[in-house]
Order: C-alpha cells, then structure tokens, then sequence
C-alpha cells in the first residue's frame, strides 16, 4: 500500500482523500481526508462499495477510533449546478484536507483520481486510490457512510415521496419514477436533471 512505502522514507502523516455522491441526480457531494498514525489502522480497509452496508458501519466507527484527524467537506447541490461537478469535486477535496489540518500538516496527500491544483503539500492522484491506500479507503467508508446517513435522517423527511431511503438520490429505475411522478425537488441537481426540467 502507497502509505507503507511512505512511512519507510520518514513521512509521518499521510492524509487519503475520496468521496461519495459525485454522480447522484439529488442531494449533496461528501468528502473525506483521514490520516491515521504511521502503522495503526484498522483492518478490513478497503473501496467502500465494495463493502455490505454493515460492513461500512462497523468500519466507520473503527476509523474514528483510530485516525489521527478526519476533515469532512459537505458540498450542496446548489453549488454543484453552480461549479460543474467536477470543480464542485476540487472545492471538496480542497476544504476536506483544510479542514483535517486544523489537527496537523499532512506530510503527504494521496487523492482518488481528481488532481487538486495549489496545495502547499506534495501529493499524488491516482486511480482506484481506495485499492491501494488505507487512508483513501478510509475516506471513501467516512464519505459513503455519512452521505447515506444524510439522505435517509435529513433529505427523506424532507422530500418523502422520493424515496432517498432506498436510492439515496443515485439514478435508480425507482428514482426516475419518482421524477416523472412528481417533478424536481429543491434538492435535485439541475445539471443532472435536464430531462425533468
């Protein structure tokens, strides 16, 4: 894994960034930057869709347990029609490693594919980063778990007849249904909706 061999050549706090809800039609885009202490992490680390949901449930609690810091940027759908989802993407992992260096400085900053342009910290984007850091995999269970949680605590109370409960805004037979049913919501991304305008 990429932070072993960065720990051998005295880097000490290596930050892994991911996120989850890039390609809903609703709801928002949740990242994560986990650093854990050289050589403590917990086991089972892997790409969070790739895990059952207790799975990633178990998991999360783990990692709060054992990281060193975790910054979390939550970014709205309003601002994703705003940006474009890909500079929406940047934003994120930008303000997700400011908000974990609060705690520290990381030494070193492994991205899952998205490059991040200006950060005073060397760094490296690579894809499937979750296969091949504990910290990216981390980041991805943290952003999965909690924009679930988000869907089904905040957006399903709100918007009920939509069913996030079960799709969590993703793009589902059962969600487009929904749209043709009863139109967009304030939560739905316009940019991705173009057809239920």
């Amino acid at each position: 894994m990429l932070e072993e061999s960065l720990w051998k050549q005295g880097k000490r706090f290596i930050g892994g960034v991911d996120e989850a809800g890039r390609g809903p039609l609703a709801g928002p885009l949740v990242s994560c930057c986990v650093i854990f202490p050289p050589w403590n992490f917990p086991p089972g680390l892997t790409d969070s869709k790739l895990l059952s949901s207790s799975q990633r449930e178990r998991l999360f609690e783990l990692i709060y347990r054992s990281a060193f810091t975790i910054g979390v940027s939550i970014v709205g759908e309003k601002l994703i029609d705003c940006l474009g989802v890909q500079k929406a993407n940047i934003y994120s992992f930008r303000e997700a490693v400011y908000r974990a260096t609060v705690i520290c400085v990381p030494d070193f900053i492994i991205f899952d594919w998205v490059k991040v342009p200006e950060l005073n910290v060397p760094s490296l984007s690579t894809s499937q980063a979750e296969t091949k850091s504990y910290s990216v995999a981390a980041a991805s269970i943290v952003s999965k778990v909690l924009r679930d949680s988000m869907m089904i605590t905040h957006y399903q109370p709100l918007y009920p007849e939509y069913g996030f409960v079960y799709h969590k805004g993703y793009g589902t037979k059962m969600h487009r249904e929904k749209l043709n049913e009863y139109g967009l919501s304030e939560c739905h991304r316009r940019t991705f909706c173009g057809k239920f305008l």
